[in-house]
């Protein structure tokens, strides 16, 4: 007999308990059960054998908690092995936060031992006008943007001031994501089209 098949004897087990109402008889089914692999999963999941016991303990710890809601839309190891992941997939992102903190921490460290030399005035001098021309053309360009049809505002806008994926465009004007693509571009054009006519203009 192999291990699913093994499992599919404690999840009948798992489920004539539930029926009777008796979670604590379940969850002891289950425990015995699925043990073994639960842990394999976490340690395969994390790429740690020590991290995925651990982990493994949180993943039985949520089925204990959540075992009086099973509403048995799923099979028992669906069930189980989706607290699985979800435990694992929490664990892998507070890890790579840690380990974010780490690298911030270790750069204020490396800063305060060996701060930035201080810029000298002409350095100064060049980046306010460098800022002050971003600036202008950043005016310059809402002028422009104000030319437009109101749809290829909006789109503009949408895309290259809130930051916004053409699938997220799509979802917010009800068409496809070819549709927004093709808008997108034909508004590019005509806003380029409106800065040449612009500079041409002030060059004569």
């Amino acid at each position: 007999m192999g291990e699913w098949d093994t499992l599919r004897l404690w999840d009948s087990q798992v489920l004539t308990a539930l029926a009777a109402g008796d979670c604590p008889q379940a969850f002891d089914a289950l425990v015995r059960g699925y043990q073994d692999v639960v842990v394999g999963y976490c340690r395969n999941m994390l790429g740690d054998g020590l991290q995925g016991q651990e982990v493994a303990q949180e993943v039985f710890l949520a089925v204990y908690r959540a075992l009086p809601r099973f509403q048995q839309d799923a099979s028992v190891r669906t069930w189980v092995f989706a607290i699985a992941r979800k435990q694992c997939l929490k664990h892998m992102r507070k890890d790579r936060r840690r380990a974010q903190l780490r690298v911030d921490q270790r750069e204020s460290i490396v800063q305060a031992v060996h701060p930035e030399r201080p810029s000298s005035p002409e350095d100064s001098r060049l980046a306010r006008e460098q800022e002050e021309r971003d600036q202008r053309q950043l005016e310059r360009l809402a002028q422009l943007l104000l030319r437009l049809q109101k749809r290829d505002k909006d789109l503009l806008m949408m895309r290259y001031f809130l930051d916004l994926s053409f699938a997220d465009i799509a979802k917010k004007c009800w068409v496809s994501e070819t549709t927004v693509r093709r808008r997108v571009h034909a508004a590019e054009q005509r806003l380029s089209a409106l800065m040449a006519r612009e500079m041409g203009t002030n060059d004569a």
